[in-house]
């Protein structure tokens, strides 16, 4: 299945564009990795650079859908702590 470019949305061509670098960023860590170390390198760049490509296309995703930003009630609610009155100090003993 081949892209069409033309037919693509900003949000595809950035995420497009965002991969075609993280694939050269490895391309050049296994051209330059030491001997015995090209995986490491490999992995290395990955952290770096591909988990900000992933990172950048949710919010891509998460931006252009309206309903995603809607805020909701919590799915479970949790009960507060009960806080100290400065009045309780005094009947505390010693």
């Amino acid at each position: 299945m081949a892209l069409d470019f033309e037919r693509l949305s900003p949000q595809e061509l950035l995420a497009a564009e965002s991969a075609v670098l993280v694939m050269r960023s490895l391309m050049d860590a296994v051209k330059t990795a030491p001997h015995g170390h090209g995986m490491e390198c490999v992995e290395s760049a990955l952290h770096e650079n591909g988990f900000d490509h992933l990172r950048n296309m949710l919010q891509a995703a998460v931006a252009s859908h309206e309903g995603a930003q809607k805020k909701g009630s919590a799915p479970c609610p949790v009960p507060a702590a009960k806080l100290r009155r400065s009045s309780d100090a005094s009947k505390r003993t010693s």
